[in-house]
């Protein structure tokens, strides 16, 4: 049975320890965040897809791609203000200080992490579109994020997406003397593809660049249809696909993310995340069989809480964290949970 941890500001802080500091500093760190770490900017995804399907499945296909194009504007808004770097919109500010937090937190794991038998690496799973990660991990110079792109030098400006750029680590050597010291990274694995991905052919290239919105006279099927074609990300419909490439990549990474959980010891921190995607539900699902594979639910609310309880019943190896009744877990409170780890991550006295 899953176990529930009720957090108040009284226990949080010794639960959270307790459930993670053992897995933090021995066990492949992993992280799955949806659309609710990327709230209040962009909004929570919800239950869009069925939504989206039952209007497609009614033979109302106009309204489906409608509604597809509302929540893929709903985030190109935030995203275009983000790339122009707006300074006033308080959300957009909120959640790239939470991102920046979040960041920072993993990157002190990594650094103070003891052992030298595992990687100073950590690999955030997500499913959103959006460039909040890429945008708070430039706070951190010394900090690899690894989108999965090669950057070599050439003469045509390609950078091209291969997923066998998560297999790598770098690492730093002095010029006068012989050590070598790994720099902590940070794999970054866009399930459902990105707003920096274009799709190129056979190829998905690197590209961050404004798109414009659709005015209200430019909203005619073929039009809305046209502009959801542009993307190089999994449309939030039954089918999910437009395009081999995106079919062909999506099950890529959901193979490495599978084969990750299959590892030993590994922990999976799941945040803003509801296991709605039936993929990966059921990938998370079949590898809890794995008994040294540890997965730590944050809930938003006590609904949430239920819903978690009810996925994942009969797992004793599910720790489902949630708040007191009436409050709730943002990506605020997520952070300073984590926070109250660092003190521990250090090699034990």
């Amino acid at each position: 049975m899953a176990r529930v941890h009720t957090l108040t500001d009284a226990d949080s802080d010794r639960g959270i320890r307790r459930i993670l500091t053992r897995s933090l500093q021995s066990g492949h760190i992993n992280y799955l965040i949806g659309s609710g770490a990327s709230c209040p900017a962009v909004p929570i995804a919800g239950s869009i897809e069925q939504e989206i399907a039952a209007l497609y499945e009614a033979k109302k296909v106009n309204e489906g791609t409608a509604k597809m194009y509302d929540f893929i504007a709903s985030i190109q808004g935030p995203t275009n203000e983000l790339i122009a770097g707006t300074a006033d919109n308080a959300d957009i500010a909120e959640t790239v200080r939470d991102y920046t937090d979040y960041i920072g937190i993993i990157e002190r794991i990594l650094a103070n992490r003891w052992t030298n038998i595992l990687p100073k690496r950590a690999t955030i799973f997500s499913t959103n579109y959006d460039l909040f990660i890429e945008k708070a991990a430039l706070c951190y110079p010394t900090l690899r994020l690894n989108d999965g792109f090669i950057r070599v030098p050439n003469l045509d400006g390609r950078v091209e997406f291969s997923s066998r750029t998560f297999f790598t680590a770098t690492s730093d050597t002095g010029n006068l003397y012989n050590y070598k010291v790994e720099i902590p990274c940070i794999n970054l694995i866009k399930l459902h593809g990105s707003f920096s991905w274009k799709k190129d052919g056979d190829s998905i290239l690197y590209e961050v660049k404004r798109k414009e919105l659709l005015s209200d006279e430019q909203r005619a099927p073929e039009q809305l249809d046209q502009f959801l074609k542009d993307y190089a990300v999994v449309l939030p419909q039954a089918t999910k696909f437009r395009t081999t490439l995106m079919d062909r990549t999506y099950y890529e990474l959901l193979r490495i993310f599978a084969n990750e959980l299959d590892r030993e010891n590994v922990l999976l921190i799941a945040f803003g995340f509801s296991f709605g995607d039936e993929h990966i539900f059921q990938i998370t699902k079949r590898a809890l069989k794995n008994p040294t594979l540890r997965l730590v639910a944050f809930a938003f609310d006590t609904a949430a809480r239920e819903a978690l309880l009810a996925k994942f019943e009969g797992y004793h190896n599910v720790d489902i964290v949630a708040p007191e009744e009436g409050t709730h877990i943002d990506f605020q409170r997520f952070n300073e949970l984590f926070g109250r780890c660092l003190p521990r991550i250090g090699r034990p006295q």
